[in-house]
């Protein structure tokens, strides 16, 4: 403003607009005002739909229930625990761990739970539903059946200890059928080796290999097929111009009375 022209351009909208009646009057803040109108305009069903929606963004752990397959397999390849860890919003946590000593099936069973647990623990999970096909595994832990092996009574009190961890976590047995996904993950980590396990592509095929060959029969068969008829088409024209060859001199003299210079021509 202390430039002459900048003054000057000021004074000189001052004066142009000093009968149009304007007056300035500061604006204070609206922040608060208007967010207490927005929420007051409210209904008590948005209200509460507005809740569930922060409660979801804020990720209540308390109040969420994740899901967890296990399984676990053990044969003369080696032995193998898989996991597939679902969230309530669809995520998919899945892994495939191979157990390098020996292990009985049961007993592959319970490194499959201990391992699950200890993941959704350090992931800050606080309600776990666990599903598992062993219906021995199942019922120790839920105190169902007594455990009597040294190793399962070891394996038991780890599993309980980290139960306990948690605000709520259920076993629940399921039939082979309905865990097929984990029990894929199993077969996997007990039959390759870790290295092996490194990178293994999963691609997919939209049509049976054969249908390929089906088509590439069916254009060797359609081209065979023209080659044929462009052959027969060709014979023909061969034939055409063999008939108009031996014509040719009677069409000449019937028409312009021209006889054939070659006199051996039969007339």
């Amino acid at each position: 403003m202390r430039k002459p022209e900048l003054s000057g351009r000021m004074s000189k909208w001052s004066i142009y607009l000093r009968g149009y009646d304007i007056r300035y009057d500061p604006r204070t803040a609206i922040k608060s005002q208007a967010l207490a109108d927005f929420v007051s305009s409210f209904s008590p069903a948005i209200q509460n739909l507005a809740d569930k929606e922060i409660l979801t963004l804020k990720g209540d752990k308390d109040a969420e229930v994740w899901q967890m397959h296990i399984d676990g397999a053990s044969n003369q390849r080696g032995a193998g625990v898989g996991l597939i860890l679902l969230s309530p919003h669809g995520d998919l946590i899945v892994q495939a761990i191979r157990c390098e000593f020996k292990v009985t099936n049961n007993e592959t069973e319970y490194e499959a739970l201990i391992l699950g647990m200890q993941l959704a623990l350090d992931l800050g999970i606080r309600n776990l539903q666990v599903y598992s096909d062993s219906l021995l595994i199942v019922n120790h832990v839920n105190d169902e059946y007594v455990a009597r092996d040294s190793k399962m009574i070891a394996y038991l009190k780890v599993a309980k200890e980290l139960k306990r961890k948690f605000k709520d976590c259920k076993l629940k047995q399921v039939p082979r059928d309905q865990n097929v996904k984990v029990d894929a993950l199993t077969t996997l980590a007990a039959t390759f080796k870790p290295t092996e396990l490194a990178n293994i592509p999963i691609a997919h095929v939209l049509e049976p290999s054969i249908q390929k060959a089906e088509e590439i029969d069916r254009g060797e068969l359609e081209g065979q097929q023209g080659v044929e008829n462009r052959a027969v088409v060709l014979s023909n024209t061969d034939d055409q111009s063999a008939d108009l060859d031996w014509s040719m001199p009677y069409l000449d003299w019937l028409k312009d009375g021209k006889l054939p210079d070659d006199k051996r021509v039969p007339k």
